[in-house]
């Protein structure tokens, strides 16, 4: 213990001022490296802040192109596949790739899908908010023909300098589209759709109107034909 103290203690009234320069010379380092550690220690932070700006703004100022199902907007039962640029710039050489390709209870119509130039060939350019709707599918006949309800997309293209960008992959579930309560809402298909079956129940009542009336003068006519011999005038005309 004594010898630990009399490492400690330090009398500085014996200190020459040769000493106390030293010391000073010591402690003017010793606050130079930490002032230097400080400055370091923010520069790398503001250089952290620089690059983060600067990623956040090239992010923002990049194309988005996103896929997906949505419901269609004039009949609620249909499905539609929608792909959108939702970023800031423009994008080019958009390629899509579904796996496994898509199959749909509508394939027999003559325009399936999945041969379409929209899914085989790329789209050359989509500036921002730019949208390409195409009708997938009705949900319950698709729900009833067992047809995969997942797919895995692959969008592939470049920005508005031809620069590559890194790949989008999106997985397209159907099947959390099914068993959801909902609101029925009735669209311009359902009021189409009632108009035309109004049409047809007017067109078909005034078929029966017409046709009764018709029925009505054929028996008055047939009633005045038969009863005509049997009149009064007849009578005192063949007693004179």
């Amino acid at each position: 213990m004594t010898t630990a103290h009399q490492l400690l203690a330090v009398d500085l009234k014996a200190w020459t001022p040769e000493d106390w320069s030293a010391a000073a010379t010591v402690a003017t380092a010793i606050f130079t490296i930490a002032t230097v550690g400080i400055a370091l220690a923010a520069a790398l932070y503001a250089k952290q802040q620089v690059d983060l700006a600067r990623q956040l703004r090239e992010d923002q100022a990049q194309p988005f192109v996103v896929v997906d199902f949505a419901d269609n907007p004039v009949w609620g039962k249909a499905i539609d596949f929608v792909v959108e640029n939702m970023g800031q710039t423009l994008a080019r050489n958009v390629k899509i790739k579904i796996d496994p390709p898509f199959q749909t209870t509508m394939d027999n119509s003559g325009h399936p899908l999945a041969s379409s130039p929209l899914l085989t060939q790329a789209i050359p350019s989509m500036p921002p908010g730019k949208r390409i709707t195409a009708l997938f599918d009705i949900a319950h006949e698709r729900y009833d023909a067992g047809l995969p309800t997942k797919y895995t997309a692959t969008i592939e293209f470049e920005d508005a300098h031809g620069k590559r960008q890194e790949p989008l992959t999106y997985i397209l579930d159907l099947s959390i589209r099914y068993d959801l309560l909902r609101m029925t809402e009735y669209r311009t298909h359902d009021a189409a759709k009632a108009l035309r079956e109004i049409s047809a129940t007017l067109k078909e009542t005034g078929r029966d109107i017409r046709g009764e009336f018709r029925r009505r003068r054929e028996s008055e006519r047939n009633a005045a034909a038969a009863g005509g011999g049997d009149s009064p005038d007849s009578e005192g005309t063949a007693t004179a």
